[in-house]
């Protein structure tokens, strides 16, 4: 099966089905559905997750909702800021009007120049299971920052550092790595009839987003998330039974990616040392969205995916300029990783 032609099927059945998006995540759409599940209504063309199952997978952020809270929160005051989202350098920042939002300050600007390549990236996929996020610079006497420069002193964060600001999402539980990834590292996930027989509808849907997971942070070089649990089976056979890193799902059944500091930059520095177990991940999985393969067929074709990124990235934030962007070298590298992506999903459709 030659994958550009999946590919343009692709794009003509996905572009004669319209999903409804959420507002943020307040819709109120679950996956609790539980009926009789057949291989013909979940997978087609041995490769793909069918038009059936995506259509009750909505996006996880409305494209709306995203660029509302942007704009809201780039200038919006900051009234508390306090210990909470993860890491100890991360903040808890609570706005005049009752919004909250993570707030991520990098060791260096790359951790957060990470962060935010990785949402923008994201968004070239059509992945859509990053909480919204904007820049914000730590101007004490500015408006948005001045109510908490005592909390920002004390922290010992540099003023006019540039950091991140992500939603906060409340109600959110860890997240276990699915018992059929676990079994086919290396041999890529396969589904047989009697096999989906026995899933819930719920448990097909959270399946279908860490096929997206799997190729985002294989693109992304992110070893802090799946990556660091495969490297740990050295030593701890059964860290692949605890929760993942970075990993939320809300009480819709979404899955949230958060903290992607280690991506792209990072994660790209780094690479000798983590590779082996970047590619066992991708290996791990042979079904994918049929909107994210388009997106990384046109990403290839394009020859230039750090282009388009950094296209988006400075259209949508006006501290881009500042903040930078990947280096030549980094840019070289997204765009051999698409190739390798691209070349998995094309071997999957000649084995399967």
């Amino acid at each position: 099966m030659q994958i550009n032609a999946t590919v343009e099927k692709v794009q003509v059945n996905f572009s004669k089905r319209h999903a409804p998006e959420n507002a943020g995540l307040r819709d109120g759409k679950t996956f609790n559905i539980r009926s009789p599940v057949i291989r013909n209504n979940v997978i087609e063309h041995r490769v793909f997750w069918s038009a059936w199952l995506d259509s009750l997978s909505t996006r996880v952020f409305g494209v709306e909702h995203e660029r509302k809270w942007r704009e809201q929160v780039r200038d919006a005051r900051v009234v508390v800021l306090e210990a909470g989202c993860g890491r100890p350098t991360n903040r808890l920042a609570t706005f005049a009007d009752g919004t909250r939002a993570c707030v991520r300050y990098g060791i260096d600007a790359d951790q957060v120049l990470g962060e935010t390549l990785s949402y923008y990236l994201a968004e070239l996929l059509g992945i859509s299971n990053l909480p919204p996020l904007a820049l914000s610079k730590l101007n004490l006497s500015s408006e948005q920052w001045a109510s908490v420069r005592g909390n920002i002193e004390a922290s010992e964060w540099s003023p006019n550092a540039i950091v991140s600001l992500t939603e906060f999402i409340p109600n959110v539980t860890g997240v276990f790595i699915p018992l059929h990834l676990r079994k086919q590292q290396g041999g890529g996930l396969q589904l047989s009839a009697e096999t989906i027989s026995n899933m819930t509808v719920t448990y097909l849907v959270e399946l279908m987003q860490w096929s997206d997971l799997i190729i985002f942070d294989y693109l992304t070089a992110n070893f802090d998330r799946i990556v660091s649990h495969i490297f740990s089976l050295q030593w701890d056979a059964r860290v692949m039974e605890r929760t993942t890193n970075n990993l939320l799902k809300t009480i819709n059944g979404h899955l949230l990616f958060i903290d992607n500091e280690a991506g792209l930059v990072h994660g790209y520095r780094v690479l000798d040392l983590w590779e082996r177990y970047h590619r066992l991940l991708l290996s791990s999985s042979c079904i994918f969205r049929r909107s994210t393969v388009r997106r990384i067929s046109e990403m290839k074709r394009s020859g230039n995916s750090a282009k388009l990124l950094y296209e988006l990235y400075r259209a949508r934030e006006p501290l881009a300029r500042e903040l930078s962007s990947l280096s030549e070298e980094h840019a070289l590298t997204l765009q051999y990783r698409i190739d390798v992506v691209y070349k998995h999903i094309k071997q999957c459709t000649e084995i399967m």
